[in-house]
């Protein structure tokens, strides 16, 4: 089959989005002609990957229209050149098409929901997504978030909504042959008439790690816990430091590691002065992936209450080190779990209660080894069905397995 891949951010050897992306094209080349298109930024990091090491049925088209050539891509300025990208893509797509004869389009990257794809307007089956973007939590448990961060929340809320009215997104949902998004949350955030077309469907991936034994905290021993992601307000680590406080004051004793940077960072060191625990805290900034996975074998439990994550590839990489987690029930990191791996805390009431029960599941961990013991060898598990080929490859099925009238209920078991 011959399949063409819009890979906005696709990049070897590099996490989030760009990872994503080339994961995806390189399983879907093992076994069909993939030509990806990615923006022509990426073709520093591309070209000499291939160049040392080729990847049989994969092309990589370098795209980037000329009045777009002069502008950086940055955080600032990424989403609007990502749309701008996306409005000149379906004409090169278009010539591309005429020239190789494509069975299908698929497209993964930025995989946000608000952000239209008109690659269903090629003649060819088309499967849009996994999408994201339409995961959040309520209002009372973003009270303690500060300053930009706090703004940043307002305005992503008010853009979803719009975005509802945008009607190049209702075009582009209206082409595609297969809407797949990565939670629930966001299968309800699509405009109502796509809604029941959606199938919810997680799109990250991890490698087999062979030989993963969980290690048996000895009594004498800390429980040691890790806190793993970028530092934004959204992603908890504000709470994970409540939590394990709160968890020290009730006895358990806990040694917690943060490993991240990003513009919370400042904020996050104030909190740990206030709360006094600035100097028991392990700060780490940023590691590589070994290293990463090497500090996931000294630890005993992964907690990560992010408040609107679309996937969480820590978490999927903690359980597959042998990491039980402790999350949110909100948003992707629940769709990357069995209820035997992870201690899934409801995010019903206000953040204080969040906090506490937070806190009570360091002390369920701390208290009874064999039960962690087996949620880490579940957790090992489970992370075996998350495999990169696994995800790429149920998306293209996807196309021809959903009939015109399928739901996105149980999508994970018709996929």
């Amino acid at each position: 089959m011959k399949i063409l891949l819009s890979a906005f951010a696709c990049a070897p050897n590099t996490g989030s989005e760009p990872g994503v992306g080339w994961r995806w094209a390189i399983e879907l080349a093992r076994e069909h002609e993939v030509v990806v298109v990615t923006d022509a930024t990426r073709r520093p990091l591309i070209e000499p990957y291939l160049a040392e090491s080729p990847v049989s049925g994969l092309r990589v088209e370098f795209f980037r229209p000329y009045w777009l050539s002069a502008i950086p891509l940055n955080s600032w300025t990424a989403q609007l050149l990502y749309t701008a990208w996306q409005f000149s893509l379906w004409w090169f797509a278009r010539r591309l098409h005429r020239a190789e004869k494509f069975d299908v389009a698929m497209h993964v990257t930025y995989g946000v929901f608000r952000h239209p794809s008109f690659l269903g307007y090629l003649g060819i089956p088309f499967a849009f997504g996994p999408l994201g973007g339409g995961e959040d939590c309520p209002w009372r448990l973003k009270r303690s978030i500060r300053g930009s961060e706090k703004i940043k929340e307002v305005l992503r809320a008010a853009v979803n909504k719009v975005s509802l009215l945008d009607p190049f997104l209702w075009i582009a949902f209206a082409g595609a042959s297969s809407i797949l998004v990565k939670t629930e949350e966001t299968r309800k955030a699509l405009p109502w008439p796509f809604r029941q077309r959606a199938v919810v469907y997680p799109e990250i991936g991890i490698d087999t790690l062979p030989g993963v034994v969980p290690t048996r905290r000895t009594p004498i021993e800390p429980l040691r816990v890790l806190f793993a992601g970028r530092l934004l307000g959204w992603k908890g680590a504000h709470l994970a430091i409540r939590a394990v406080v709160l968890a020290r004051s009730r006895g358990v004793p806990v040694d917690f590691t943060l490993l991240g940077r990003g513009p919370y960072e400042a904020e996050l060191h104030r909190l740990a002065f206030q709360l006094g625990c600035q100097g028991d805290i392990n700060w780490i900034s940023q590691i590589p992936q070994q290293e990463l996975f090497a500090l996931y074998g000294t630890m005993h439990c992964f907690l990560f209450p992010s408040l609107h994550d679309s996937s969480g590839n820590v978490v999927l990489e903690a359980q597959a080190n042998g990491l039980p987690v402790v999350c949110l029930a909100l948003g992707g990191p629940e769709t990357l779990l069995s209820h035997e791996s992870a201690i899934v805390v409801p995010a019903e009431g206000d953040e204080a209660s969040v906090v506490e029960l937070l806190a009570a599941a360091l002390q369920a961990l701390f208290a009874d080894e064999d039960r962690r013991l087996t949620m880490a060898e579940t957790a090992i598990q489970h992370a075996d069905s998350f495999t990169w080929g696994g995800r790429a490859f149920g998306a293209l099925a996807s196309i021809s397995r959903r009939g015109p009238g399928e739901t996105g209920q149980n999508s994970l078991e018709k996929i």
